[in-house]
């Protein structure tokens, strides 16, 4: 008996207003099909704004409420300074590093 799918999201290019709500949207619809985890790398964004950050902590709420676990890949090194900066980090479970 296998458990629930996990499903990864790649992101690249810009997180911001334009494109916040297709992500949110993306993770709420994985969720709610019966996802177990999402990951969302993130190593080729970019550029990520504070409609960005906001979308992946609702997106981790919804995951919460739905019985998912959202997790961060990999990350450009401008969206691990926003995530620094912002003090989201413990909020927003990354995964293991293969190294």
């Amino acid at each position: 008996m296998s458990g629930p799918a996990a499903y990864a999201l790649y992101l690249r290019g810009e997180l911001d207003l334009a494109s916040a709500g297709l992500l949110e949207t993306s993770i709420a619809e994985l969720c709610t099909d019966g996802a177990g985890v999402v990951l969302v790398d993130m190593r080729e964004l970019t550029f990520m704004d504070s409609t960005g950050l906001r979308s992946l902590l609702v997106s981790q709420e919804l995951c919460v409420v739905n019985d998912c676990t959202l997790k961060l890949g990999e990350l450009s090194p401008q969206v691990e300074r926003l995530l620094d900066l912002a003090g989201v980090n413990e909020k927003l479970p990354r995964q293991a590093s293969d190294s």
